[in-house]
């Protein structure tokens, strides 16, 4: 019944009359061939910007580069579209948040029939859409304990059935959770590669991490390192962190075997659990923008933090930076960063909070041109995306070596249609309007609303 359900509801992110959905579907019919002139492309080995040159942009691919008549003159500064590496996308309003601040990609890390469809929806070009690279659902074992939510695997037969309906229902890859035990584990491994499909996900607590690095395209939020402290009692979470980063500092990195894999850590997405306020400010503007099946939890979670001593705040806000330092050691060992928010849970919001996540690795000693790699070109690697197709995001001024200056493009170019600074202010500015909010509310490029906006909690009880 849940599976019929959703494929019923497989038009849910893009529901007829939205006016957010009209918006999209106007921007569709502009042209996607266009010269941009003077365009200096940020290199993501080095972070600087390279000589200018005139862009040609053919029914939304790259058609030719050809030299700049000024050599000495850049009218834009341009980097590939960003992707969010670990989404959970579930309204219109995600994907416009992603728009408006520059993100054309992202993988949605717990798929529906809906996802596929707003791919179909991008390729056919009926809307102006970030594009998604989508995991079927989620595989885990009968000891789950998420089981009504997941598809549980324990032998050779329901190993098959995941893998042949990846490949029947196009999903991109599959996504592998806590209790999977290994024996399904390495099966499933073994077939997903025969097929063609990436393994993806949390390390299962039964697989040991250098098993599970050479069977898994990408692990997420750093588990395997260290444990997955939110299938816990809320008391016992940050005791038992503070432990496993006690113990990974005593043993000694537990990142053999990352060289060459793609790891996601989410590090804003932690941050934003902890109860800290210093880079998490949940005021009423942010849980207002909320989708609104998710504000309940986002109050709750207010809430608790409001309540939390600032102390204990503080405690659990270095665990987070301990866990930016093992995301730079995986960094100096080969692994390949992906940059990915989380973004659904409480106070990770999409768009904004894909910048909070690069001020995240930035913070954690990553330079510019690392933290520009993993949300350019490791990300497109990981998604299997085209080079060749006109995804931009274009600036006036130059960003190099600074990622603050990211979050507010002047343009962007998706597939090949081009957004202008007025395009992608309106466009955040109908986001807020949908969430019942002043359009003037939350400036676009600001990763949290404006410093006044804070809230209470008496405000996060009204929720």
């Amino acid at each position: 019944m849940t599976d019929d359900a959703l494929w019923t509801h497989r038009r849910g992110l893009l529901p007829d009359g939205d006016p957010l959905v009209g918006a999209l579907e106007e921007l569709a019919g502009r042209s996607r061939s266009h010269v941009l002139r003077a365009v200096g492309m940020l290199d993501a080995e080095t972070g600087e910007a390279a000589p200018p040159r005139d862009l040609e942009v053919v029914d939304g691919a790259v058609a030719r580069w050809s030299p700049a008549p000024d050599a000495a003159y850049c009218e834009w500064f341009a980097l590939p579209g960003f992707v969010d590496a670990h989404a959970h996308v579930s309204s219109v309003t995600d994907l416009v948040g992603m728009l408006a601040y520059g993100v054309t990609g992202y993988r949605q890390m717990w798929g529906e029939p809906a996802h596929l469809y707003s791919a179909g929806v991008h390729r056919a070009r009926h809307a102006v859409l970030p594009l998604p690279w989508t995991t079927a659902g989620v595989v885990d074992g009968p000891d789950s304990r998420i089981p009504h939510h997941v598809t549980v695997v324990d032998d050779a037969r329901q190993v098959r059935r995941v893998v042949e309906d990846v490949l029947a229902f196009g999903f991109d890859g599959i996504k592998v959770y806590d209790d999977l035990a290994r024996p399904a584990f390495e099966a499933l491994v073994r077939e997903a590669e025969r097929a063609g499909i990436p393994v993806v996900g949390h390390v299962p607590e039964a697989v040991p991490l250098d098993a599970a690095y050479p069977g898994m395209w990408s692990t997420e939020h750093l588990y395997g390192i260290v444990p997955h402290i939110f299938r816990l009692p809320a008391a016992d979470r940050w005791a038992v962190l503070a432990d496993a980063l006690q113990r990974h500092r005593d043993d000694g990195p537990a990142v053999e075997g990352a060289a060459g894999r793609f790891v996601c850590p989410t590090l804003t997405a932690w941050r934003a659990r902890s109860g800290e306020r210093r880079y998490t400010r949940p005021s009423r503007t942010l849980l207002q923008s909320a989708t609104p099946s998710r504000r309940p939890a986002w109050h709750a979670a207010a809430r608790d933090a409001l309540s939390l001593e600032r102390a204990e705040a503080q405690r659990r806000s270095l665990l987070v930076d301990r866990l930016g330092g093992i995301a730079y050691d995986l960094s100096r060992r080969g692994a390949r960063l992906l940059v990915g928010t989380d973004c659904g849970n409480p106070f990770v919001l999409a768009g904004p909070s894909y910048h909070k996540e690069l001020a995240e690795l930035s913070r954690s000693g990553l330079d510019f041109a690392t933290v520009l790699k993993a949300a350019t070109v490791d990300a497109y690697a990981a998604t299997g995306r085209d080079p060749a197709r006109a995804d931009l995001v274009l600036y006036r001024r130059s960003p190099a070596h600074d990622v603050t200056r990211l979050a507010r493009p002047d343009a962007v170019l998706v597939d090949g249609v081009l957004l202008d600074a007025d395009d992608l202010d309106h466009l955040w500015g109908l986001r807020l309007t949908a969430a019942g909010l002043d359009a003037g509310t939350w400036r676009r490029g600001d990763v949290d609303p404006a410093a006044g906006d804070r809230q209470n909690k008496e405000t996060a009880d009204a929720g």
